[in-house]
């Protein structure tokens, strides 16, 4: 149970959650069976399973020799191990994340990794490798986005001001962003030696030149007087507990009130409503697209606007206003008051509830968690919003899957002006950048009609990761019997973009097909 001190029951129930985020822990979900559809040997492995390692190297290369790059992708899917790092599917390995409901966790390992690897492509990327002179029938002609870019398409997603591309690192948006690795590892020992296996390979007959990279690592904490990973942000919240469950998927993740996600919302099938496959099928079927970012995150700012409105509201309950849970986890809309309800709550109860019901009971005027706070923007739940209309209905269509990893060091609040960069590194995944990434961040993040009969200030956007103007910036606070809200004004954004990269996520079958073009 999480309490108010750090004692067993507490000790307990952060290592449940430990181990539901770096381990095997879960719970058993008979309804969420297995999807004999699902190819999983084909589909890359981190657009259905979070691989809980503890850190990450991305790699943002740009094409030498075309011919020599393809070549080099398919020996990443050759099962050569000795030859080259191989990509990683969704197959079960059983270490480092708890069978699914497809997967016999009886059976000895498949293997143990001490490394993942995925990429993904740009749409100068593939033209770079010279795709679309050797595919006459290519086509993204449901994909858009992907084909004109993520800085072209910046300003949909608020990406102006100090996160325009024009401010963007490492060359990401300048047409040579062609083609990003991502490589997990469990120990710093692995990532020195896939890193250096990789880079050598990636200037093997000029196939590829690395232009940018960055690591990612958990941020650690001392317990029992030894480092461990958390599951923290910058900002200090827990991170990583809603989980978005895919029916038939390979993971497994405690129950909650949303029904699960159709595949065709993350991997390219031949049964999706809303989008035609990439033609040829061979390249499209089974991929996905993910929208990579680099975010900066302005820590000393946040917890001096917090401090800055004491006289208004208790710094950690606006905290938790903002976010729409407390920093340990507890969502809002299960303890209103504070982050230690009496009896507690098990890690299962972390994401099991609902801000509106079918019957339109709940928590529909955000007297318990304000309708614009962010946890609510980004995943109402049952909240009629804009694409969802119902009360109690789903948004599944618009959910994505994040998997990222924070950089920098772990703030420390009493050295706030150390001038080192913190932030978030990772991937949204989904299959409709259009519907899903770019439909969040623009509809429920940045705007303020989101959320339908529930009427926000005009000026109201996300207060955590929305694009503010200190000019207009406002967060309102709904108050109980009949006392006026809380009005939150001038802050600024305290996330910024660094790097953003709109990729195709191939699959085995399709990186063997590029690799096989003469």
């Amino acid at each position: 149970m999480i309490q108010g001190d750090d004692g067993p029951a507490k000790a307990n129930e952060r290592r449940g959650l430990f181990d539901r985020l770096f381990g095997r822990g879960g719970v058993p979900d008979p309804h969420r069976g297995a999807d004999a559809a699902l190819d999983l040997a084909e589909i890359q492995g981190f657009v259905l399973r979070g691989y809980r390692m503890p850190m990450v190297r991305h790699f943002l290369l740009s094409v030498g020799v075309p011919a020599e790059a393809r070549r080099l992708l398919g020996r990443m899917v050759s099962g050569n191990e000795v030859d080259a790092p191989q990509i990683t599917t969704a197959e079960d390995w059983h270490v480092g994340f708890e069978p699914g409901p497809g997967d016999n966790p009886a059976a000895t390992p498949r293997r143990k990794p001490d490394y993942c690897l995925n990429l993904g492509i740009t749409w100068p990327g593939l033209v770079a490798l010279e795709i679309r002179d050797r595919v006459p029938t290519l086509s993204f002609k449901s994909f858009g986005a992907f084909v004109a870019g993520a800085a072209e398409r910046a300003r949909l997603v608020g990406d102006t001001g100090d996160s325009d591309p024009r401010h963007w690192t490492g060359g990401f948006g300048a047409g040579g962003d062609h083609v990003l690795v991502t490589l997990h590892a469990l120990t710093p020992a692995a990532m020195t030696v896939y890193s250096d296996r990789l880079r050598a390979l990636f200037i093997e007959g000029g196939a590829f030149r690395e232009i940018w990279r960055a690591d990612g690592m958990a941020l650690m904490e001392i317990r029992d007087g030894e480092p461990v990973p958390t599951f923290k942000v910058h900002f200090g919240y827990t991170d990583g507990i809603s989980m978005t469950t895919i029916r038939g998927g390979p993971e497994r993740y405690p129950l909650d009130h949303q029904q699960p996600c159709d595949p065709w919302l993350f991997v390219l099938r031949d049964d999706a409503e809303n989008y035609l496959m990439p033609e040829p099928r061979e390249l499209g079927l089974n991929g996905s697209f993910a929208v990579f970012k680099m975010i900066e995150t302005d820590v000393v700012g946040f917890e001096n606007f917090l401090q800055s409105n004491k006289d208004k509201i208790d710094p950690e309950l606006l905290a938790a206003k903002i976010c729409g849970r407390w920093r340990n986890g507890v969502p809002l809309a299960l303890s209103p008051d504070n982050d230690c309800p009496e009896g507690g709550l098990s890690a299962e109860q972390l994401n099991n509830f609902e801000y509106v019901n079918a019957d339109g009971s709940g928590d529909p005027r955000g007297l318990r968690c304000p309708v614009g706070a962010h946890m609510r923007r980004i995943n109402p739940r049952g909240q009629p919003v804009t694409g969802q209309g119902q009360p109690g209905g789903s948004n599944n269509t618009h959910r994505l899957i994040r998997r990222g990893l924070p950089y920098g060091p772990v703030y420390d609040p009493s050295q706030p002006y150390d001038g080192i960069e913190r932030g978030l590194l990772g991937y949204f995944i989904n299959s409709s950048i259009e519907n899903q990434y770019e439909f969040v961040l623009g509809h429920w993040v940045n705007d303020s009609e989101f959320a339908g009969s529930v009427r926000l200030n005009p000026k109201s956007k996300d207060p955590m990761i929305g694009t503010q103007d200190p000019a207009e910036s406002i967060f309102v606070i709904p108050q109980g019997d009949g006392a006026a809200p809380i009005k939150i004004t001038g802050f600024q954004s305290f996330v910024t973009t660094r790097a953003a990269a709109y990729c195709f996520l191939p699959s085995v079958t399709a990186i063997k097909f590029i690799a096989g073009l003469e």
